[in-house]
């Protein structure tokens, strides 16, 4: 089992959280950054693109809950592997798989506006499947993610 980033302390997570400064662009091929990071924990451009990802699960979640359809155009498809990581041993067969089982969880998700609850659960299940693998981490925050019922 590969890990990509070590477990956190207490309060870290909330730190980073707090680094409101630090977002990846949508614009994954280049992955620059639309402003100065100022994390703590010097993020690698994954992680950076991960908690956009996570944010952006919110965004939908919100969406969802409130009746309104999630779309390709407001969530552009975030390809974080692309991109530098933490730990560069997350780059075995297996993560690719796991990204590629992401994108398409991702694309049936959009492919069904009228059931999106249910396929954005599958989305949000392709995340915990991954990262109960691959840094472990933020599996507390994605847990809170689904839609219950």
């Amino acid at each position: 089992m590969a890990t990509a980033c070590s477990e956190n302390k207490a309060g870290n997570e909330a730190k980073a959280r707090d680094t409101t400064a630090a977002t990846a662009q949508k614009d994954t091929a280049s992955c620059s950054m639309e402003t100065t990071i100022k994390d703590p924990n010097n993020a690698k451009p994954m992680a950076l693109m991960m908690r956009q990802m996570a944010d952006d699960a919110q965004a939908m979640r919100d969406l969802i809950l409130s009746g309104k359809p999630v779309t390709e155009a407001k969530f552009p498809f975030n390809r974080f592997y692309l991109v530098e990581p933490t730990d560069t041993n997350v780059l075995e067969p297996q993560f690719f798989e796991n990204a590629r089982l992401f994108q398409v969880a991702y694309k049936e998700m959009m492919a069904h506006p009228k059931d999106q609850k249910a396929y954005y659960n599958a989305y949000i299940a392709k995340c915990v499947s991954c990262h109960e693998s691959y840094c472990s981490g933020p599996l507390r925050r994605i847990r809170k993610l689904p839609i219950e019922g």
